[in-house]
């Protein structure tokens, strides 16, 4: 990760916490099964899922989304399950669809004991949902571009040359909830000019964060928003100095933070063991492994809640709305 985000999480120490034998039941001390839907990359969530079942002897069928769909894609299939429930468990790598979701019933309400020690603005007041982890979004760049510092750069002529600009498609995971961010900070006048903007520099459409990363670090692109944990992996994969990143601010705020969120899914049919899963899925334990994983980039607890969650929520769907109208056409 560059010195930028380095700095950004500097002062903010992990907080370990292990979760007792008698808490989790011990190795083999539980029976049954909790049907996981998850948003966390796979390769990150598996090995804490594995964890769990080690402990407790229950069973954890795990279904994940793909790039191509991340998140929205368990979203839609949670809210047309919703009278007939599949998922017990919804473990989300945001927030605002969890809030969503949260108003509209599909996930219930369980005051989770590991979720007591995190601040307010991490965890739904009615207990439908709480952090563990905070990622936040990022605008990565190619070796040599200088310039690009803000996400109003993106849409400057004189920053990012035309054509060579990229972010994944707006209904997309945490692209959705990073645009209804920007319409709640600067209103619907600025936000709609900032689409025009990079319109008029025929910004590319990917299938996903990690695409953002990758046509970067391929020397396609020149620059994009994306995910902190994205650029992490494409590092780890053909190594330092083809990408680099640094908080995605705007000229008035900090970068968005997004947390992960865990939640009850409404009518579980394995709620016992749901409740379990959720109190492993929210403790520091498991926050300390997606730190260690780069998956988020700092624990929740400890942290400070610099946006409104849910008033970002709230003009989501507005936000994406008008982003593919601008940007694709569909009005």
């Amino acid at each position: 990760m560059t010195h930028a985000i380095t700095r950004f999480v500097v002062g903010f120490g992990l907080l370990v916490g292990v979760l007792s034998c008698d808490r989790d039941g011990g190795a083999g001390g539980g029976k049954g099964e909790v049907v996981l839907y998850t948003a966390i990359d796979e390769q990150v969530a598996r090995p804490i899922v594995a964890e769990f079942e080690k402990r407790t002897g229950i069973k954890v069928k795990l279904k994940t989304d793909t790039e191509a769909s991340k998140t929205s894609g368990l979203v839609t299939l949670l809210r047309a399950e919703q009278k007939n429930p599949q998922a017990d468990v919804f473990w989300n790598n945001e927030v605002f669809h969890s809030i969503n979701l949260a108003g509209e019933g599909v996930l219930a309400s369980y005051e989770s004991p590991s979720a007591k020690d995190l601040p307010a603005g991490f965890r739904d007041a009615g207990n439908k949902w709480a952090a563990c982890g905070l990622r936040i979004r990022v605008i990565a760049t190619a070796p040599g571009v200088s310039g690009v510092e803000t996400m109003e750069d993106l849409a400057d002529p004189t920053k990012v040359g035309k054509g060579k600009g990229c972010m994944a498609f707006p209904a997309l995971g945490t692209v959705s909830g990073h645009l209804a961010a920007l319409r709640q900070q600067w209103g619907a006048k600025k936000y709609e000019a900032w689409l025009k903007g990079l319109e008029a520099q025929e910004v590319k459409l990917l299938g996903g964060n990690s695409e953002v990363v990758k046509q970067i670090s391929q020397g396609n692109m020149l620059a994009g928003p994306t995910d902190n944990d994205d650029v992490e992996a494409m590092i780890r994969e053909d190594g330092p100095g083809k990408v680099r990143a640094a908080p995605a601010k705007t000229k008035e705020k900090g970068t968005l933070t997004i947390p992960t969120t865990v939640g009850l899914v409404a009518g579980a049919k394995h709620d016992a063991e749901a409740k379990r899963l959720i109190d492993y899925l929210l403790s520091a334990e498991v926050e300390n492994k997606l730190v260690e994983a780069k998956f988020a980039i700092r624990p929740a607890r400890g942290a400070e809640a610099e946006w409104d969650y849910v008033e970002v929520a709230k003009v989501m769907k507005e936000a994406v709305d008008k982003a593919r109208e601008v940007l694709e056409g569909k009005k």
